[in-house]
């Protein structure tokens, strides 16, 4: 892992890299005075909130991932600065979920909601069509598999305290739509504030930077407490570097007094922002460079990774330290995003199957005995990553000794995890360590995102949309065949076209004459409740708020009816 490493024993028990621990001082929780009439609450969650006092009441900036959170925040907001809500303005897609919390059904329409114009699109891909496997991940990315204190806890996730507190509460979602889009460089007033709105980029597309000018703040998602993660293990679209750039020099040009993030401590003072801006900048830049020289020297990914390695002025600077992510990933996801997954190596193009790789390596090594003994003899050498590769191709090669092979294979991720300085990392690491030893299962996500008011806050498309993907490709096996899907209050019509295993959706009635093999008829409301596992198909069904005609077959897979 490149060197002694100092681990220490956090407070809760984590046995975790010191330096890791020490990073967590900046997530108490705590609301920091900004500017005058402005504030940032750190420490409830993953992502900030700000609010910005107006003539007649507050503008509150991002809400956390869940109503538990944003009820933290809105609380601990109240007491420095007791007013009705004027707005909502949203950064980015993430850290929207506890919306309601500010704006009760009783409020919606009433408060203005301003957030980038593909906000919606960018949340409906990621709740809709990518929800079952982001949630999985975003679980295991975030060690929500983890315990909460002993050796395998998280001290912290780099950006934040945690994602979610499981100890404490089970998330309830709670999502209020935008009403407000912005132009890029738009400028306007919220409840006597003067607003400058500006589309750069972060981790997302749909990220609005913004520039309050009468306080010369700043409130950005792209610089971060820590390295910005060009790739995220739990996968995402990619982030390009050069989109980036941009939205930190725009941070640069505006030269501002009072720098606030959707992550970490606010920083105030124009050359202490000047600087930690600067470096971070560079750092996605050099990344960025040196990957581009190395793939124009005709290196692959693995040999890019190899050789990239930060100049000290980057390497410790204020934002700049690799406790989110690591620099390996970024270097890959460049060179994927760039150029795609193949290096240079044709034996990529049609590699021999896992299983059969690890028998035959299992062979070369004399067998299954001599294979397991030389992996302990790693192991004992402190050789972490190699052992968990070697004990993985003992795992498939699914002999008598996969038990000690399985074991052998935690204990490396384990001591692996304990001496990252990255937060993504011992996620993963210890996660999968615990996985292996039985102690939690990753196909069981701990918590849910979707809900039915978090639908009826989506367009219907949304969820109409991940039929594409659960309905079996072998529905269309003997023809085409068409649902009708109507929806009441509010009304509108789909029409899915079932052939060649793909499911094509017109957002329109079926055309007059075009015969229709199944019918589904119910209220959106009814929808809602079924997406979100309010209410199952049957009950529904039986209830009669849900009608249905023709193919039984196909209206039951619609409904998750067996």
């Amino acid at each position: 892992m490149g060197g002694p490493v100092e681990v220490v024993t956090s407070d809760r028990g984590a046995i975790v890299n010191a330096s890791f621990v020490r990073h967590a001082s900046q997530f108490e929780r705590k609301v920091h005075a900004v500017a005058p009439g402005v504030w940032c609450h750190v420490g409830a969650c993953l992502g900030n909130s700000t609010m910005i006092e107006g003539k007649t009441g507050v503008i509150v900036v991002d809400t956390g991932d869940c109503i538990e959170q944003s009820q933290r925040q809105q609380a601990d907001l109240k007491a420095v600065c007791d007013r009705p809500l004027s707005a909502l303005v949203y950064t980015h897609g993430h850290y929207v979920f506890g919306s309601r919390t500010w704006v009760p059904p009783e409020m919606e329409g009433r408060v203005p909601v301003w957030a980038h114009p593909e906000m919606m699109r960018n949340t409906s891909r990621i709740i809709g069509d990518l929800s079952p496997f982001m949630m999985r991940r975003v679980a295991i990315q975030f060690g929500l598999h983890l315990p909460a204190d002993g050796p395998d806890s998280m001290p912290h996730e780099g950006l934040g305290p945690f994602f979610y507190e499981l100890d404490k509460y089970r998330p309830t979602t709670g999502f209020v739509r935008p009403t407000h889009t912005t132009s890029d460089g738009m400028a306007t007033e919220i409840d006597g504030v003067t607003f400058e709105f500006f589309h750069c980029w972060g981790d997302t597309d749909d990220t609005l930077l913004i520039w309050l000018p009468e306080t010369r703040t700043v409130i950005n998602n792209i610089a971060w407490p820590a390295m910005f993660n060009i790739y995220t293990l739990r996968g995402e679209l990619f982030r390009n570097p050069i989109e980036l750039l941009r939205g930190l020099d725009k941070i640069l040009e505006l030269q501002p007094e009072h720098l606030v993030g959707v992550h970490g401590v606010p920083i105030s003072g124009r050359d202490e922002i000047a600087k930690a801006i600067t470096e971070y900048r560079d750092t996605i830049q050099y990344i960025y460079d040196q990957t581009i020289r190395g793939i124009n020297a005709s290196l692959s990914p693995d040999e890019l990774v190899r050789t990239i390695r930060l100049p000290e002025s980057l390497a410790h600077g204020r934002l700049t330290g690799q406790h989110y992510g690591e620099l390996a990933y970024h270097v890959r996801q460049v060179y994927a995003g760039m150029v795609g997954w193949f290096g240079k190596d044709t034996v990529e193009l049609h590699p021999v199957a896992e299983d059969e790789e690890a028998r035959r390596l299992v062979a070369l090594a004399g067998g299954e005995d001599a294979f397991l003994a030389a992996a302990r003899a790693s192991m004992e050498k402190n050789e972490y990553s190699w052992t968990a590769q070697m004990a993985a191709w003992g795992l498939k090669n699914a002999g008598p000794r996969a038990a000690e092979f399985r074991q052998l294979k935690a204990d490396a991720l384990r001591r692996m995890g304990q001496v990252t300085t990255a937060a993504n990392t011992r996620s993963w690491y210890l996660t999968q360590a615990r996985e292996l030893e039985g102690l939690c299962d990753t196909r069981v996500t701990p918590m849910k995102l979707v809900n039915a008011a978090m639908v009826r806050q989506m367009p219907a498309r949304t969820y109409v949309n991940g039929l594409r993907f659960s309905l079996p490709a072998s529905v269309s096996a003997g023809g085409e065949k068409t649902l009708h899907l109507r929806f009441k209050a509010p009304d509108s019509d789909f029409t899915l076209l079932l052939r060649n295993g793909v499911v094509v959706i017109r957002e329109a009635a079926p055309a007059a004459g075009q015969v229709v093999d199944a019918r589904l008829a119910m209220s959106f409301d009814a929808w809602a409740r079924l997406v979100g596992r309010e209410a199952s198909g049957a009950e529904l069904l039986a209830g009669g708020e849900i009608q249905a005609g023709g193919e039984a077959a196909i209206t039951n897979l619609v409904l998750g009816i067996q």
